[in-house]
């Protein structure tokens, strides 16, 4: 996990603030929005995971996408949008260390094999116009086996910028998730401490 946290995840032109443009479910329809300020099926307390992580203060354990993914979050992060549908829920996070985090629910059933799961979510970031550059690179974290992705994507604007993305696919006995990490630096290095801590102690239902 630290080799794929690592390596290169952002990079080119000076990109927007960190922003998830990426809808993993394939679809044209995005999933309706919920009030994240509002809304506590977004993110509940999961105490079992709260903490001190090994670099800085105490971190919040919780719960999220209907109770498929437990993990700790340093307690400044804010989320930015959410959906709970299900079958398309996901949520992301902004982070003060200017990157944002986002857990989205994929549809693909977990007792499927690695090589359709894959198959799939690559298909996926073909139709949306972006291009892998590096994929199937194997990980883990604390409880779940995955295979990460370094994904380029270009952001219409005034003056058109490249983005690029760490997605890592998550598979539990229950649920498959895409984790997606968006910085506008040139590699993950200044926040890999972080990201680890995290992914440590994640865990897909």
């Amino acid at each position: 996990m630290g080799w794929a946290l690592c390596a290169t995840a952002c990079g080119g032109s000076p990109a927007p603030p960190p922003s998830t443009i990426f809808d993993p479910s394939g679809s044209s329809n995005s999933p309706p929005p919920v009030d994240v300020t509002t809304n506590p099926d977004i993110e509940r307390p999961y105490a079992p995971l709260d903490g001190a992580a090994t670099d800085s203060g105490r971190w919040v354990g919780v719960s999220v996408l209907r109770g498929a993914v437990r993990f700790s979050r340093p307690p400044g992060w804010s989320i930015r949008d959410a959906s709970v549908e299900n079958g398309h829920s996901f949520v992301r996070y902004v982070s003060p260390n200017a990157y944002s985090f986002a857990i989205y629910e994929r549809v693909d059933a977990p007792g499927k094999a690695w090589r359709e799961i894959l198959e799939h979510y690559e298909g996926d970031v073909t139709a949306n116009g972006a291009k892998a550059i590096g994929q199937r690179v194997p990980v883990a974290t604390g409880a779940n086996q995955g295979r990460s992705y370094t994904i380029d994507r270009k952001i219409e604007s005034k003056e058109p910028v490249l983005s690029r993305s760490r997605e890592i696919l998550l598979r539990g006995d229950h649920h498959i998730v895409l984790v997606q990490v968006v910085s506008m630096e040139e590699n993950l290095s200044r926040i890999a401490g972080e990201l680890l801590e995290i992914f440590r102690r994640l865990e897909v239902d």
